[in-house]
């Protein structure tokens, strides 16, 4: 890969030329050798995969793009990495949300006890649920939480568990995505 300065004849063009590929990115002219199709091994299921979601993740920010809201509220997060807003919304749909912790000191298996989450996204978490499940399965409650000032989300229970519960934490972003963790109260 090659990048062309001050050479009139390559500025501003953009496509093949015999073996060559020219390219403009970021206000510069890239030279590169062209891509020799009959020699590539076909694509592993993961890099399939992997083609699909990207795939997917463009159709998300192009549609991002038609709603002046979701483009304003992209464009907000624009840096030296991410450039535009169609790049912030593919990053976005590309990285799901993390649970780093479940802060369960104040649960005692009472109505009223409290249940923080924390919950971590590269652009933004919408959404947490939690669901308890009895020892033997059964669910016993499931409830969205509340995001409070301090960054973590609010959980209170609303009936009585038994010991022995479990606790699914799920957390959503706003592509779509979605992490699940399984804690043990």
């Amino acid at each position: 890969m090659a990048r062309v300065t001050h050479n009139l004849l390559l500025q501003g063009i953009s496509g093949k030329i015999g073996p060559l590929v020219v390219r403009q990115v970021g206000g510069q002219t890239i030279v590169q050798a062209a891509e020799n199709k009959a020699k590539r091994a076909p694509r592993s299921p993961r890099q399939q995969a992997h083609l699909d979601r990207m795939y997917q993740a463009q159709l998300y920010a192009k549609a991002q793009l038609r709603d002046p809201a979701a483009k304003a509220h992209y464009a907000a997060r624009i840096d030296q990495r991410r450039t535009s807003a169609y790049t912030v919304a593919i990053a976005d749909y590309m990285r799901a949300p993390e649970i780093l912790g479940l802060d369960a000191r104040a649960y005692h298996g009472r109505p009223g006890d409290a249940l923080l989450v924390q919950a971590t996204d590269d652009f933004e978490v919408i959404a947490v649920i939690l669901r308890f499940l009895a020892p033997s399965g059964a669910e016993l409650e499931t409830g969205p939480a509340t995001l409070q000032p301090a960054g973590y989300w609010h959980y209170a229970v609303r009936q009585n568990h038994a010991a022995g519960t479990t606790c699914d934490v799920e957390a959503h972003d706003r592509p779509g995505n979605c992490t699940t963790r399984h804690f043990t109260l």
